[in-house]
């Protein structure tokens, strides 16, 4: 058997409720959240594949209604929940002994506003602001969007409240991605513009290129080189495309129809995984052919991490190979 069979079968031993489950970038492995409904106490249980072990640390029971979480790193965990009675708090959890390092909230009014895009080291918000979740400090990436890129898309012209725009990430990779929409501008009116954060000094332009084509439930590529999403192009609800982030091959996608209610999940350069609701099904991308499909519990949690997709079904950790 091997060391990932044996330690989901050890994980399920618990019959504690699976809350949320995520794969941790730096190693082979995913993090569990995990709670005793009788206790009322939440716990953070690390599956590591590579060194066939089980980690498992206890939240500070102040700490309620979770809504996201992510590994920092090896050493430091996100959490962002409820906290001491106060509502939407981002916490930095040390992962040795379970202690808070950091808590806090954005100073902001717009409540729509105070969690947004959680990357690997930065939550970032719609006004621009970047919040570095190593020491919490926020930095407005206006200027920088600005000075890059006002001759290609007015950032001025933008009401967040109107839905201007459309952000994507890739978190383990701080890749942030924006589709910008400028309805008084020429054709082709869609701005695609694609950052790497390495830190607040030194974020890359990985790309930025223009079509006339609007999209939403958009994913990157395993690689960051692809993204790809629904189409709204004459409202036909149908066609996923995936476009490839070079310039000369961006404007020519390759398209997939599917039902209305496929998406996909995940995709590298042999493989693509739809979902449609509670099924699943892997395509191998080069000729479409099918390679396997198989259902599981509507609305169940899942990740992908190494070829294998995780996921929570009858409330026991289960896997399958991709």
């Amino acid at each position: 058997m091997s060391n990932i069979n044996e330690l989901v079968s050890e994980s399920n031993m618990s019959n504690l409720k699976i809350l949320k489950i995520k794969s941790i970038p730096e190693i082979h492995g995913i993090i569990l959240l995990k709670t005793n409904q009788l206790d009322s106490y939440s716990f953070i249980e690390i599956l590591d594949f590579e060194n066939n072990k089980i980690k498992q640390i206890l939240l500070d029971e102040k700490i309620s209604k979770i809504r996201d979480f992510h590994s920092i790193d090896l050493e430091c965990l996100y959490v962002n929940g409820n906290y001491n009675g106060e509502f939407d708090c981002h916490l930095k959890i040390d992962l040795n002994n379970g202690e808070i390092i950091f808590h806090n909230k954005f100073d902001t009014e717009l409540h729509s506003l105070n969690y947004k895009y959680i990357l690997k080291n930065y939550i970032f918000r719609e006004d621009l602001v970047l919040l570095n979740l190593e020491n919490f400090e926020e930095y407005n990436l206006y200027d920088f969007i600005s000075k890059n890129f006002d001759e290609d898309c007015n950032f001025t012209y933008l009401y967040f409240s109107e839905g201007r725009y459309e952000i994507f990430t890739l978190p383990d990779k701080n890749i942030l991605g924006f589709e910008i929409f400028d309805k008084d501008g020429d054709e082709p009116r869609y701005t695609y513009i694609i950052l790497k954060i390495e830190n607040n000094e030194n974020i890359q332009i990985k790309f930025i290129g223009k079509i006339e084509d609007a999209g939403y439930g958009y994913i990157f590529s395993e690689d960051s080189q692809e993204i790809a999403y629904k189409s709204t192009l004459y409202n036909n609800s149908n066609n996923i495309l995936i476009r490839d982030l070079i310039i000369d091959n961006f404007q020519n996608p390759e398209i997939h129809i599917k039902d209305e209610s496929s998406e996909i999940v995940y995709f590298n350069k042999e493989k693509i995984i739809f979902k449609n609701n509670n099924v699943f099904e892997i395509l191998e991308r080069k000729n479409n052919k099918l390679l396997s499909s198989f259902k599981i519990e509507n609305d169940s949690l899942f990740t992908i991490k190494n070829d294998k997709l995780f996921f929570v079904s009858n409330n026991k950790l289960n896997t399958h190979q991709i």
